[in-house]
């Protein structure tokens, strides 16, 4: 009785380091990437790579914000005046520089600071400049209603 060790799982692998053919009908196996950095990675000593993206408006942001913000609580006043300055600048701003991204945004909040002023407007012109409120104009009858 031989005992024969049992035949490898697979092909054995061709010599000099190839890859093994696939049969046909198979796609060509691609060679491994090479081994590099990682993405990001500087050598130290290196100079970092000089970031020439584009950057948000940060006035733009806060514009938004406080519109939204100005909407709400339309009856606190500096939301939305804040809101309507902020997006006038920053939407200045967004035209003279290219690399400032957020125009839309700032558009978006000085027409929620908008909104926030109309609805003051509004508010005034409804109520003819009176801002007291009577609370025993209105009678509650809690328990007369049999």
């Amino acid at each position: 009785m031989g005992s024969n060790p049992p035949p490898p799982s697979g092909p054995p692998p061709p010599p000099g380091g190839q890859p093994p053919e696939q049969p046909p009908g198979y796609p060509p196996v691609a060679p491994p990437p090479p081994a590099g950095a990682p993405p990001g990675y500087v050598p130290f000593g290196a100079a970092p790579p000089a970031t020439t993206g584009q950057r948000t408006n940060g006035l733009a942001v806060a514009s938004l914000v406080l519109g939204i913000v100005g909407i709400i609580l339309c009856f606190l006043w500096i939301p939305w005046i804040l809101a309507i300055i902020f997006g006038v600048i920053a939407i200045k701003q967004c035209n003279e520089d290219p690399s400032y991204t957020g125009k839309g945004l700032a558009i978006a909040g000085l027409v929620c600071g908008l909104v926030g002023a109309g609805i003051i407007v509004l508010f005034l012109v409804s109520s003819g400049g009176d801002f007291t409120y009577d609370f025993n104009t209105m009678a509650v009858a809690v328990g007369s209603a049999r």
